[in-house]
Protein backbone atom coordinates (compact mmCIF):
# COMPACT_ATOMS: atom_id res chain seq x y z
CA UNK A 1 0.00 0.00 0.00
CA UNK A 2 1.69 3.20 -1.23
CA UNK A 3 0.43 5.96 1.07
CA UNK A 4 1.58 9.54 0.61
CA UNK A 5 0.62 13.02 1.76
CA UNK A 6 0.87 16.19 -0.27
CA UNK A 7 -0.23 19.76 0.40
CA UNK A 8 -3.76 20.53 -0.77
CA UNK A 9 -4.17 23.15 -3.46
CA UNK A 10 -7.13 25.23 -4.56
CA UNK A 11 -7.78 22.59 -7.21
CA UNK A 12 -8.39 20.07 -4.38
CA UNK A 13 -11.25 22.06 -2.83
CA UNK A 14 -14.02 20.24 -4.76
CA UNK A 15 -12.58 16.90 -3.60
CA UNK A 16 -12.30 18.17 -0.03
CA UNK A 17 -15.92 19.39 -0.05
CA UNK A 18 -17.06 15.98 -1.34
CA UNK A 19 -14.89 14.23 1.24
CA UNK A 20 -16.38 16.32 4.04
CA UNK A 21 -19.93 15.51 2.86
CA UNK A 22 -19.24 11.78 2.52
CA UNK A 23 -17.47 11.59 5.88
CA UNK A 24 -19.99 13.59 7.90
CA UNK A 25 -23.40 13.57 6.21
CA UNK A 26 -24.69 10.48 8.01
CA UNK A 27 -23.41 11.63 11.42
CA UNK A 28 -24.74 15.17 11.04
CA UNK A 29 -28.10 13.86 9.86
CA UNK A 30 -28.32 11.53 12.89
CA UNK A 31 -27.42 14.37 15.25
CA UNK A 32 -29.44 17.21 13.73
CA UNK A 33 -32.07 15.42 11.66
CA UNK A 34 -30.87 16.67 8.27
CA UNK A 35 -27.88 17.80 6.23
CA UNK A 36 -28.11 21.41 5.02
CA UNK A 37 -25.82 21.32 1.98
CA UNK A 38 -25.44 25.09 1.67
CA UNK A 39 -24.70 25.57 5.37
CA UNK A 40 -22.25 22.66 5.50
CA UNK A 41 -20.51 23.78 2.30
CA UNK A 42 -20.05 27.31 3.66
CA UNK A 43 -18.90 26.02 7.05
CA UNK A 44 -16.29 23.78 5.49
CA UNK A 45 -15.18 26.52 3.05
CA UNK A 46 -14.34 28.64 6.10
CA UNK A 47 -12.25 25.78 7.48
CA UNK A 48 -10.47 25.42 4.12
CA UNK A 49 -9.38 29.05 4.44
CA UNK A 50 -8.20 28.75 8.03
CA UNK A 51 -6.22 25.49 8.14
CA UNK A 52 -3.75 23.83 5.81
CA UNK A 53 -4.98 20.48 4.54
CA UNK A 54 -2.85 17.69 3.19
CA UNK A 55 -4.31 15.20 0.74
CA UNK A 56 -3.95 11.51 1.58
CA UNK A 57 -3.02 9.56 -1.55
CA UNK A 58 -3.31 5.79 -1.85
CA UNK A 59 -1.46 4.57 -4.91
CA UNK A 60 -1.58 8.19 -6.19
CA UNK A 61 -5.39 8.37 -5.78
CA UNK A 62 -6.87 10.90 -3.30
CA UNK A 63 -8.69 8.99 -0.57
CA UNK A 64 -8.63 11.40 2.35
CA UNK A 65 -7.21 14.48 3.98
CA UNK A 66 -5.67 15.62 7.23
CA UNK A 67 -5.19 19.04 8.80
CA UNK A 68 -3.49 19.89 12.07
CA UNK A 69 -2.46 23.16 13.64
CA UNK A 70 0.53 23.75 15.88
CA UNK A 71 -0.11 25.86 18.97
CA UNK A 72 2.29 26.93 21.71
CA UNK A 73 1.32 24.06 24.02
CA UNK A 74 -0.28 21.43 21.76
CA UNK A 75 -1.07 20.21 18.25
CA UNK A 76 -4.75 20.38 17.32
CA UNK A 77 -5.98 17.73 14.90
CA UNK A 78 -8.46 19.82 12.93
CA UNK A 79 -9.58 17.04 10.57
CA UNK A 80 -8.79 13.48 9.64
CA UNK A 81 -11.10 12.42 6.83
CA UNK A 82 -11.02 9.20 4.83
CA UNK A 83 -13.56 8.37 2.11
CA UNK A 84 -15.99 5.78 3.51
CA UNK A 85 -15.05 3.16 0.91
CA UNK A 86 -11.41 3.35 2.09
CA UNK A 87 -12.10 3.27 5.83
CA UNK A 88 -11.16 0.30 8.02
CA UNK A 89 -8.05 -0.45 5.96
CA UNK A 90 -5.50 1.13 8.31
CA UNK A 91 -5.17 4.34 6.27
CA UNK A 92 -6.51 6.61 9.01
CA UNK A 93 -4.27 4.90 11.57
CA UNK A 94 -1.18 5.42 9.44
CA UNK A 95 -1.98 9.09 8.90
CA UNK A 96 -2.76 9.56 12.60
CA UNK A 97 0.50 7.89 13.63
CA UNK A 98 2.36 10.37 11.42
CA UNK A 99 0.66 13.26 13.22
CA UNK A 100 1.48 11.70 16.60
CA UNK A 101 5.16 11.26 15.67
CA UNK A 102 5.32 14.93 14.69
CA UNK A 103 3.80 15.93 18.05
CA UNK A 104 6.24 13.65 19.88
CA UNK A 105 9.19 15.28 18.13
CA UNK A 106 7.85 18.65 19.31
CA UNK A 107 7.10 17.32 22.80
CA UNK A 108 3.44 18.37 22.58
CA UNK A 109 0.14 16.64 23.24
CA UNK A 110 -2.42 16.26 20.45
CA UNK A 111 -5.95 17.52 21.01
CA UNK A 112 -9.12 17.12 18.97
CA UNK A 113 -12.85 17.25 19.19
CA UNK A 114 -15.30 15.07 17.34
CA UNK A 115 -19.00 14.41 17.25
CA UNK A 116 -20.13 12.27 20.18
CA UNK A 117 -21.53 9.61 17.88
CA UNK A 118 -18.48 9.48 15.61
CA UNK A 119 -17.14 5.90 15.49
CA UNK A 120 -13.65 7.36 14.91
CA UNK A 121 -13.45 7.78 18.69
CA UNK A 122 -12.43 4.11 18.82
CA UNK A 123 -9.50 4.85 16.48
CA UNK A 124 -8.37 7.74 18.67
CA UNK A 125 -8.65 5.68 21.86
CA UNK A 126 -6.54 2.89 20.30
CA UNK A 127 -3.84 5.50 19.72
CA UNK A 128 -3.78 6.76 23.30
CA UNK A 129 -6.35 9.56 23.24
CA UNK A 130 -8.33 10.13 26.42
CA UNK A 131 -11.60 11.98 26.75
CA UNK A 132 -11.10 15.32 28.50
CA UNK A 133 -14.65 16.69 28.29
CA UNK A 134 -17.92 16.42 26.40
CA UNK A 135 -21.12 18.30 25.76
CA UNK A 136 -24.33 17.41 23.94
CA UNK A 137 -22.58 17.44 20.57
CA UNK A 138 -18.84 16.99 20.90
CA UNK A 139 -16.24 14.93 22.74
CA UNK A 140 -12.89 16.57 23.41
CA UNK A 141 -9.91 14.23 23.49
CA UNK A 142 -6.19 14.50 24.12
CA UNK A 143 -3.23 12.24 23.58
CA UNK A 144 -0.60 13.33 26.13
CA UNK A 145 2.78 14.43 24.85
Amino acid sequence: MDLQLRPATLADHPFLQRLNREAYKELVTKRYGSWDEDFQRARFATKLQSVEFRIVLLDHQPVGAVASTEHADHIFLDELLILPEFQNRGIGSRVLVGELHRADRLGKPVRLHTLRMNPAQALYRRHGFLETSRNETYVNMERPG
